[in-house]
């Protein structure tokens, strides 16, 4: 089981595109970014960080039992569900939560699945606690370049708590510090579990395929025959790289400043 995360706009939509063309399921509710929306539902909310767990296993057995089974949900977790998606949330409406449920089919157990949720970091370590073979892969972009990218919900959903503020301005100052706070914290948690969390550098990949995808598919222990050349066509170069060039560093934290340089030396 594979699951694929890291904050928004980092490429995570390229891997899953990678791994629905290897053959695995992601999931039967997807939107354009190719996430993974059942997760979206079940797992990105604030409170998800403060839930029991008794509540974070009963969305988890949610998940599992959609994703990869072929037991229909009962009225009672419906219910649940609902309950779930009552209150609107900083990035979702009511009404789209709502359709997430009504999407909601019965599937089929498959031998290869995964999901792709930009947001799945957050509860990653939560949920290798409770699924043992389950492996992570981060996926980043340098974090000055992201400091400029048009994606900043993730800024704007768990700013204020990884800041400890009320309100977080969106600006590339937060939004660089916000994505040096989540880098450190996978690359502890890698220290903890490094053969469950591969860090995959996007940029790295448009440079160099060959050697990416090789320890991608290592990492996976995939055994399969695959068209490394279809892959390979999957992927665009952005002409975003290196757009922070265009920009002064004077208003970011010279530690945050340093602590790139450390990632790409």
């Amino acid at each position: 089981m594979v699951a694929i995360g890291g904050v928004g706009g980092s490429g995570t939509r390229l891997i899953s595109q990678i791994f629905q063309d290897l053959g695995y399921f992601m999931g039967s509710d997807l939107n354009d970014s190719e996430d993974t929306l059942l997760f979206t539902l079940l797992f990105k909310y604030t409170q998800i960080l403060t839930t029991t767990d008794r509540e974070f296993d009963q969305n988890l057995e949610i998940f599992i039992q959609i994703m990869n089974s072929e037991k229909p949900l009962s009225l009672a977790q419906f219910e649940y569900l609902h309950t779930l998606a009552a209150n609107k949330r900083t990035l979702h409406a009511k009404e789209w939560l709502e359709e997430r449920i009504r999407r909601i089919s019965v599937g089929k157990p498959h031998d290869l699945w995964g999901w792709k949720e930009p947001n799945s970091h957050i509860v990653i370590e939560r949920l290798f606690t409770r699924i043992d073979d389950l492996k992570f892969i981060y996926v980043y972009r340098h974090g000055l370049d992201m400091a400029y990218s048009d994606n900043q919900n993730q800024l704007k959903l768990w700013g204020g708590v990884f800041f400890n503020q009320q309100s977080i301005d969106i600006t590339p100052h937060n939004s660089f510090k916000y994505w040096c706070i989540v880098h450190r914290r996978i690359l502890k948690l890698q220290k903890d579990y490094p053969k469950r969390i591969l860090m995959l550098d996007y940029d790295q990949l448009c440079r160099e395929p060959n050697g990416v995808l090789s320890e991608l598919l290592a990492f996976i222990e995939y055994e399969h025959e695959y068209d490394i050349e279809a892959i390979k066509a999957l992927i665009k170069t952005p002409s975003s790289i290196g757009r922070y060039r265009q920009f002064s560093l004077e208003n970011f934290s010279q530690k945050d400043l340093e602590f790139v340089k450390t990632l790409y030396t």
